[in-house]
């Protein structure tokens, strides 16, 4: 597994909710997983869109209602053990990537620890990683063949809470933001947890509630300089753009228009 990351950032179950955003925020990590402080096994994972669905976006948005009516300086010290997924599936050191890719697809997930014997994270290993790994290989089929057609949008004037909550709804990790059948921004997961991550969200809270940073412009905290691609053009061309600008989906565009949208997921299409 010599594509898997590693050493690899991990977190005790009491770590709080604050410092999960502030390391996925500053590190561009999208999930970490939890391990048992004494014993180093792994005990469970929190994702970048289990951070979205506790602020706003889903059931666990329940525990900042019930728990800390609303406040929003208590419920980012929320232990990360209540949001983590417990039931963690992983890949043993010895396994190919091909093992990894495998799971991936049947699971739909993004991203596997890597663990030892002792079940100790060794590292990780992501879609990122074998988008990387294959970006080279990747020619021959159009973006058309692969990507997304039916694209969930959103417009410019919602707000953080509605975003998150169509992010959770539909289990997606971004957002073409459209005007007028014209993309004029994009907004990811990583977009809003480094609104939460950084000082920029301090500036909508005046009584302390969430509420109040809920109703956010979205357009506030998403990217306006899109890279785009045409349905024509190639796959390998479209991850060589993923992996210049550290991306990973780019909004497809015909005729200045909307058309779909190709991720490093729908590479997967592609690799056996």
């Amino acid at each position: 597994m010599t594509i898997a990351k590693s050493p690899v950032v991990t977190m005790a179950p009491t770590t709080p909710v604050y410092d999960a955003i502030q390391i996925m925020s500053k590190e561009g990590f999208r999930r970490i997983p939890i391990v048992d402080p004494g014993t180093k096994n792994l005990r469970g994972i929190i994702v970048a869109t289990d951070i979205i669905n506790y602020l706003g976006g889903g059931e666990k948005f329940q525990i900042i209602q019930r728990k800390y009516a609303g406040n929003f300086f208590k419920a980012i010290n929320e232990p990360v053990r209540s949001l983590m997924t417990q039931k963690v599936l992983s890949v043993p050191v010895s396994a190919k990537i091909s093992d990894a890719i495998r799971l991936m697809k049947k699971h739909n997930i993004g991203g596997l620890p890597v663990v030892d014997e002792e079940n100790h994270v060794w590292a990780i290993i992501t879609e990122r990683d074998i988008a990387l790994l294959f970006s080279k290989r990747l020619r021959g089929a159009k973006v058309a063949d692969v990507m997304s057609k039916d694209v969930v949008t959103a417009k410019p004037d919602i707000t953080v809470s509605e975003t998150e909550k169509t992010m959770i709804k539909h289990g997606f990790r971004r957002l073409p933001i459209v005007s007028n059948h014209e993309i004029v921004g994009i907004v990811t997961v990583m977009d809003i947890l480094r609104f939460f991550g950084t000082g920029q969200v301090f500036k909508h809270l005046q009584s302390g509630t969430i509420s109040q940073v809920l109703q956010t412009p979205i357009l506030e905290t998403a990217t306006k300089d899109i890279a785009t691609i045409e349905p024509d053009a190639d796959v390998g061309q479209a991850a060589r753009i993923m992996q210049e600008r550290n991306i990973g989906s780019l909004p497809v565009v015909e005729d200045e228009k909307l058309v779909g949208i190709i991720t490093e997921r729908d590479f997967f299409k592609l690799i056996d």
